[in-house]
């Protein structure tokens, strides 16, 4: 497992007051504020076993530019396919320092639509190792969103894969339909 040799993680003094920026692929704290970390596989495996739970992967990934009916639609890489952990949703880019209104909609929207709008359904969010997206889009969901039962697994694909545990290919929610989702949200 990714074991931190001490010094690697920012101290609690250093972390943002918001949201951290480039470079996205750096060390990571320990915590994030509003969430349980899970540092081993195994108790993500526990927690999809006993509990209704919704991972979300938050990898970033290249938004095309708009067609003619003004659609956007996400780019994937030929050259390495995206994996992600076994019955997740893949929300990309909403872990960035800032989201412009059209992917801050589109995480908002997304997360209401997959928990049929409970705010306190379980939601654990990863990315890779060392990988702030998933920090941003914890600290995010709690802060702006009022999600409050969140995890977030630090290690993300990274982590499962050095456990030799499986992966399934990743697609993600696409853009242009979140237009459609409903705001619904209940306590």
């Amino acid at each position: 497992m990714f074991l931190l040799a001490s010094g690697d993680a920012p101290a609690e003094d250093e972390l943002p007051e918001g949201y951290r920026g480039w470079p996205y692929k750096a060390p990571t704290p320990l915590s994030v504020p509003g969430a349980t970390t899970l540092f081993f596989a195994e108790d993500v495996q526990a927690l999809m076993a006993n509990h209704d739970i919704l991972l979300v992967n938050v990898a970033p990934i290249t938004l095309g530019p708009a067609d003619t009916t003004g659609k956007r639609s996400w780019i994937a890489r030929r050259d390495k396919p995206s994996q992600q952990l076994p019955g997740s949703i893949w929300l990309p880019n909403v872990g960035y320092r800032s989201l412009n209104p059209q992917m801050e909609a589109y995480f908002r929207k997304n997360l209401a639509f997959h928990t049929a709008g409970d705010k306190s359904h379980l939601l654990l969010f990863y990315c890779t190792a060392d990988c702030w997206m998933s920090w941003n889009s914890v600290k995010r969901a709690h802060q702006e969103y009022g999600y409050r039962n969140l995890y977030w697994y630090p290690y993300g694909t990274d982590g499962w894969k050095e456990q030799e545990l499986e992966l399934e290919a990743a697609a993600p929610e696409p853009f242009s339909s979140h237009r459609d989702l409903p705001d619904a949200a209940r306590d």
